[in-house]
């Protein structure tokens, strides 16, 4: 007879479940408001769908022991190298970028899978024994796990999820113990290389660090994206322009108004409130994730909890960032709340690693 443990539901995190509930709520609520092309509200049936597949895979992931999956880590990192690399063999492109596998009625894509895989790598690279104690030799062994993906993924190109990988490695290793003067040095080097980064960006990467530095650039073209989210943004003042006031999203005058700018979307319809609300929740899944990470009693939990917690800050952040022109377009969905059957169904396997860790704090 299955025996379980009761003591595992009387640790389920509920605050953390309540803001993704939340978070899903709005976003369901934002996407229903668009006509995307020809599939008008059906967007918001199909990001519900996702949400149902993504809710059976936290349910699965959070009933395992986060140690055995961090076991798996080496096996699950390779079988995401391989999605990376079958994106250039079988891919489908979109805007110019190949980051899509299409299996039949669906497409997956690959990078927003493989982050959850990276950190899993990392955090069993981090904690193996020949990365103890914390120094030179943790250093050089983690850096390879992000600088392979890093070419596969920029290539795509993807250079948000690429550059994403790195803060997350910096996290882990604070956490771990790294001593700050290596971590300093690693970031003097990576600051150094700078120059020839910009070498090897395509010439529409450059462009978006230029409208960055110059948002008026080019107000037709490369900057365009980033003129029309600001004028959504503060078109929506204290209370918002409600659905049908909402201009700038249901006349297509937003481009990616349901993906990568659906923060927009939702400050247009709501106003300041509403984003104030929706950050509020975005700030009570994280601090509940931190929280969890620090209540940790061995490494390994930690780690995992501080990992896939600072996975979603950084995006969240960046997102943001580059929606409000405060940082670079670079192309990355905000968490739970950006259509996407795949950074849904990645963002709830992070949330059940959460809560596998929150569930077994007795242990």
């Amino acid at each position: 007879m299955l025996h379980v443990d009761r003591r595992l539901f009387q640790n389920v995190d509920w605050a953390l479940l309540a803001a993704v509930g939340a978070l899903v709520l709005m976003s369901l609520m934002t996407l229903a408001t668009l006509s995307v092309g020809r599939a008008g509200a059906g967007t918001a049936v199909r990001q519900a769908v996702w949400f149902g597949v993504g809710v059976l895979a936290l349910v699965a992931v959070a009933s395992l022991d986060y140690r055995r999956v961090v076991r798996a880590a080496p096996a699950l990192y390779l079988l995401g190298l391989v999605g990376l690399t079958l994106v250039y063999a079988f891919g489908r492109s979109v805007s110019g970028a190949r980051r899509w596998i299409v299996l039949g009625p669906l497409s997956a894509q690959p990078s927003e899978l493989f982050k959850v895989a990276f950190v899993l790598m990392a955090v069993w690279m981090i904690t193996s024994r020949w990365a103890q104690p914390a120094g030179r030799a943790t250093l050089a062994m983690t850096l390879p796990i992000a600088a392979v993906p890093f070419v596969l993924i920029i290539k795509q190109p993807d250079l948000g999820t690429a550059l994403l990988l790195f803060p997350v490695l910096m996290v882990l290793l604070i956490g771990a113990g790294l001593g700050f003067r290596l971590l300093g040095g690693a970031l003097a080097a990576s600051l150094a290389a700078l120059p020839l980064a910009w070498l090897v960006l395509k010439d529409y990467q450059r462009e978006r660090i230029l409208v960055f530095l110059d948002p008026f650039r080019d107000p037709l073209g490369s900057a365009y994206n980033v003129i029309q989210a600001k004028i959504a943004i503060g078109s929506g003042q204290l209370l918002g322009k409600g659905v049908a006031g909402a201009t700038q999203s249901r006349l297509a005058f937003l481009p990616e108004r349901h993906t990568d700018f659906v923060f927009a979307v939702f400050a247009e319809t709501w106003g300041f409130v509403g984003c104030l609300a929706l950050l509020t929740c975005y700030l009570l899944l994280l601090l509940r994730g931190f929280d969890i990470a620090g209540s940790s009693r061995e490494p390994v939990g930690r780690l995992v909890a501080l990992g896939v917690t600072s996975l979603l800050a950084a995006q969240v952040v960046i997102n943001v960032g580059m929606v409000t022109g405060l940082l670079p377009v670079v192309g990355i969905p905000l968490p739970l709340m950006s259509y996407g059957g795949s950074s849904m169904l990645a963002s709830l396997v992070a949330i059940g690693l959460l809560l596998s860790v929150r569930m077994r704090q007795f242990q």
